[in-house]
């Protein structure tokens, strides 16, 4: 291998050096870092529904929160996946409320509702919930 045609680097600090480019001399700087706070801060629920409420069962202590948006049209009842609220439909509910009244409740567990029993998911319970909470809101729409 030939020697003669390599060069020595300039040491660091020179004159010399100031004018080398680097590949990462025209990387952008950083972003400051956020907190997650900062990064993910909750939209509020009147931006997309008309309403939001409180519907206590007879006879329990359960309560389960809904909202609700649109005042005419057929009823989208809208039910949520596990880990998720009533809150998932809030896209939906801004563009379906023009044509439909939208109803998206927390289940049991989730969201803003709180039973005596949050745990249980089962199938049943669940069934239960939605079905009694259906018949109560239905009962409303009709008053």
């Amino acid at each position: 291998m030939d020697s003669s045609n390599l060069t020595s680097l300039p040491e660091e600090g020179s004159e010399e050096t100031h004018n080398l480019h680097s590949a990462f001399s025209s990387i952008p700087a950083r972003l400051p870092i956020q907190t997650s706070s900062q990064k993910y801060a909750p939209l509020d629920w009147s931006d997309y529904f008309d309403r939001e409420d409180d519907i206590q069962i007879p006879d329990s202590d359960d309560v389960f929160h809904v909202y609700m948006a649109g005042t005419e049209g057929p009823v989208v009842f809208c039910l949520h996946g596990g880990g998720y609220c009533g809150l998932s439909f809030a896209l939906a509910a801004s563009k379906l409320k023009e044509k439909a009244r939208i109803v998206a409740m927390d289940l049991r567990g989730h969201g803003k509702s709180a039973t005596q029993n949050d745990v249980d998911l089962s199938i049943e319970v669940l069934s239960k919930d939605v079905s009694y909470y259906y018949e109560l809101q239905y009962l409303m729409l009709l008053e």
